[in-house]
């Protein structure tokens, strides 16, 4: 922008940028989305004060962004995962800035939600397995939504039991009982 000294010797700017010849200083590239989703991840990450690396993959439900740390910390997975949701629901807030249709984004750190999985399958199994030998339902300790999925997803392989909700709100309290016929 050009400039003026007046005669009360302020200094004032006249004319726009494009009319004096300036160019204006180009906007910075916007990454794409997956690398865009690991730049907050990591930038979240750190603001907790985790050194960690990012991988992000695209799966089916979303983005999986797994924070490869050298210690898990309890404190970022919170209670039931409560705080990974979290971030995972800022991270694609800040992306949706640039992308709006952004989907879901499932954070993990240290593949803490794949091993839960995975226990979640296993003691849902035993359970069934128990439940179909004494013809009494069972009870697990509360879950949220997604877990719930996961039990449901892995008793849907086993004939003759059934899982559902107890309570509102989440998690739940899950019962494990034979199937009604």
């Amino acid at each position: 922008m050009a400039q003026v000294e007046e005669q009360d010797g302020a200094v004032h700017g006249h004319g726009t940028a494009s009319e004096v010849g300036e160019v204006p200083p180009a906007p910075p590239a916007v990454p794409s989305e997956p690398e865009l989703i690991r730049q907050e991840v990591q930038f979240l990450a750190s603001q907790i004060g985790i050194r960690a690396r990012v991988d992000v993959e695209l799966h089916p439900e979303g983005y999986y962004a797994n924070i490869r740390a050298r210690r898990s910390s309890g404190i970022v997975i919170g209670r039931h995962g409560a705080t990974l949701e979290a971030i995972g629901h800022i991270v694609r807030l800040m992306a949706a800035r640039h992308y709006p249709n952004v989907p879901p984004v499932i954070i993990d750190i240290a593949g803490y939600r794949q091993r839960r999985a995975s226990f979640l399958r296993m003691k849902a199994s035993a359970i069934a397995r128990v439940v179909l030998e004494g013809g009494r339902e069972m009870a697990l300790e509360p879950l949220t939504f997604e877990e719930m999925e996961i039990v449901q997803d892995e008793l849907k392989r086993i004939p003759g039991v059934r899982a559902h909700a107890v309570g509102e709100g989440s998690p739940r309290n899950v019962i494990i009982s034979p199937a009604k016929k």
